[in-house]
């Protein structure tokens, strides 16, 4: 009895392996956890890095499935992480580039630009997904449209272009285009309806459902090496 005892003291107290046969439990959700339904990957088994560099801490300004602009389709599963103008960005995932926007001018404190307005860059993955950086600098695109990126290699600055409060990275996965909607009703008109994917990072401490905004998990989260 007293070696069970001992065993189950030293048993985990969580588990995020999400397999069919497990419970998803996780200490996360003893702080609030905004998609419930959501099928966030082990962070141990992700295929993604954070989007900075290792040993660099940030904190989440807006995460998941919030009511502010984070609330359906294309940008559910998105992150604003704040972070000064200029600070590095990598690659979360290898890829090619497939877009790359960086001619509008940084705003000035105080003011909200136009959501058409924002420096971006775009990187396409093997699986079809396609990894977006956004409100990057002016000349924030460090690589060029057809580029080949490693994981983890410096793609871009950040910045406070387009409809942003203040600096910050905005990102998203979005699934592969096979997978889209065509929501033209139109014949022979062809509109896709993209939806971003739940992310975890295979670089940071334990997440069980995606990044917790910095109410929640106000140390923020440090990219590790992997």
């Amino acid at each position: 009895m007293k070696k069970l005892l001992l065993l189950l003291l030293l048993a985990p107290m969580f588990s995020c392996s999400g397999g069919d046969d497990e419970i998803n439990e996780c200490t996360d959700s003893e702080l609030g956890v905004n998609c419930q339904d959501a099928d966030y990957i082990k962070n141990s088994d992700s295929p993604y890095v954070l989007p900075w560099e290792i040993g660099k801490t940030f904190t989440v300004g807006q995460g998941n499935c919030t009511d502010g602009s984070h609330s359906l389709g294309q940008i559910q599963f998105a992150y604003d992480i704040n972070m000064p103008i200029g600070t590095k960005i990598v690659a979360m995932r290898s890829g090619i580039v497939v877009k790359v926007i960086e001619s509008f001018v940084d705003l000035e404190s105080g003011t909200v630009g136009l959501v058409d307005e924002a420096n971006i860059i775009k990187v396409k993955h093997d699986d079809g997904s396609e990894a977006q950086y956004v409100h990057l600098t002016l000349n924030g695109g460090l690589k060029n449209e057809g580029d080949s990126v490693d994981q983890g290699e410096i793609i871009a600055l950040s910045g406070n272009t387009g409809k942003t409060t203040g600096p910050h990275l905005h990102f998203q996965v979005i699934q592969p285009l096979t997978e889209c909607e065509d929501t033209d009703p139109r014949e022979n008109f062809t509109w896709y309806s993209c939806n971003s994917i739940p992310l975890t990072f295979k670089n940071t401490s334990e997440h069980c459902f995606g990044l917790l905004d910095r109410g929640l998990n106000s140390e923020g989260y440090t990219a590790e090496p992997y």
